[in-house]
């Protein structure tokens, strides 16, 4: 099977749940791809939008932004 997609890191699960807790995103990770297929080793975007039912315009929107406030911006020399 081959996945197409940008792929939701646990780490954006953090973010997107507001968790400190990485081991309980990981599990709910596992959780949410085991409901879609057996053997699935990898999570979209797409896939969790749809299996929680939210808006992917809005989650890659947060994490976009999330992303660019965590990146160091270049001093100007």
């Amino acid at each position: 099977m081959l996945d197409n997609g940008i792929f939701l890191s646990i780490k954006d699960m953090m973010r997107l749940t507001g968790s400190n807790n990485y081991f309980s995103c990981a599990h709910y990770h596992r959780a949410i791809r085991d409901s879609i297929s057996a053997n699935k080793k990898k999570l979209t975007i797409r896939e969790y939008c749809d299996h929680e039912k939210i808006d992917f315009d809005y989650v890659w929107k947060f994490l976009r932004e999330e992303e660019n406030k965590n990146t160091p911006k270049k001093a100007n020399k």
